[in-house]
């Protein structure tokens, strides 16, 4: 009865992992790895030494024995800005500025037209009585006829990168496990 305990404690995994068991048995430069046999399924994580971090996720589990759940990371100098956010940052800017260059083209589109309101257009059915004169229908109206002002650029390309940004950072996709 015993060996078919131990039989099936070798077989199904639960003896966890040992040191040897992460990438480069348990060795990395500038870092090392740690087994956490506390969770379901053990796991490997990368603890860099002062000054260095990891260049990918750094929890690793093994979906056979011979991959890895993500690529295997490596201790790297820490750096002040990291590539990630470089490139949302990137992103944020593009966007701002293509929404201050897509806003005269869509004014336009939609029937702010520097002769006036077209006719059969989007907004000419917004266009009566109920549009109160300073409101935004003058206001669009206004910039489709005389083009954006500076401030009015500046205002939506900050207002558009501040929220692609934010959008970025709270939706983007994270692969990474928590550890």
């Amino acid at each position: 009865m015993l060996s078919v305990v131990l039989l099936f404690v070798l077989v199904s995994g639960v003896q966890g992992m040992n040191i040897t068991d992460c990438p480069d048995n348990g060795q990395s430069a500038n870092g090392n790895w740690i087994v956490d046999n506390t969770k379901e399924v053990p796991r490997c994580v990368l603890k860099c030494d002062k000054g260095y971090e990891p260049d990918n996720c750094h929890v690793l589990r093994r979906k056979d024995p011979q991959t890895w759940n993500q690529q295997i990371p490596h201790c790297v100098n820490e750096t002040w800005i990291t590539w990630k956010s470089m490139a949302k940052a990137g992103i944020a800017v593009a966007a701002g500025a293509g929404a201050v260059v897509a806003a005269p083209v869509v004014l336009s589109a939609a029937g702010f037209t520097s002769a006036g309101v077209a006719a059969g257009s989007i907004a000419a059915g917004f266009q009566g009585s109920a549009v109160a004169a300073g409101g935004w229908f003058a206001a669009f109206q206004s910039a489709g006829a005389a083009g954006l002002s500076a401030g009015t650029q500046a205002c939506l390309f900050s207002g558009v990168t501040t929220i692609t940004g934010a959008v970025s950072t709270f939706f983007g996709v994270e692969s990474c496990e928590a550890e």
